[in-house]
């Protein structure tokens, strides 16, 4: 069953994985926010999140410009990584009849991975 309240990891956690830890952003003190280079490309991945609302959102910049927003809420707890020379971000979601894992690689390059995104070609 789900928590009413999202887990995080520790602050020495997102340092070690994404070197920085969360702050709390300025238009709204319960939403915290961290950014992460993504390996050498110039890129930034950015983890928003808000613990009582159980609500992340996950963006990608490339080239100053946001290419890719992923939103999710009633997600369980928020996850970090490292093993393997890669870094990353999991992000789990589990309510009543549907379980997901948003998972993100931001070293040594970005992936995503979300069995709810899908792309038509």
């Amino acid at each position: 069953m789900a928590s009413d309240v999202m887990e995080i990891p520790e602050d020495l956690d997102f340092i070690e994985v994404l070197g920085s830890a969360p702050e709390p952003t300025e238009y709204d003190p319960d939403v915290w926010r961290v950014e992460a280079p993504v390996g050498d490309a110039g890129e930034l991945v950015a983890l928003s999140f808000d613990i009582g609302a159980r609500s992340v959102r996950l963006t990608r910049e490339s080239m100053g410009k946001c290419d890719i927003e992923i939103y999710r809420e009633q997600v369980d707890r928020i996850l970090l990584y490292s093993r393997e020379g890669e870094r990353g971000i999991v992000v789990e979601v589990n309510v009543p009849g549907f379980k997901c894992e948003l998972r993100v690689v931001v070293s040594p390059g970005f992936r995503l991975v979300d069995p709810m995104l899908y792309l038509g070609r």
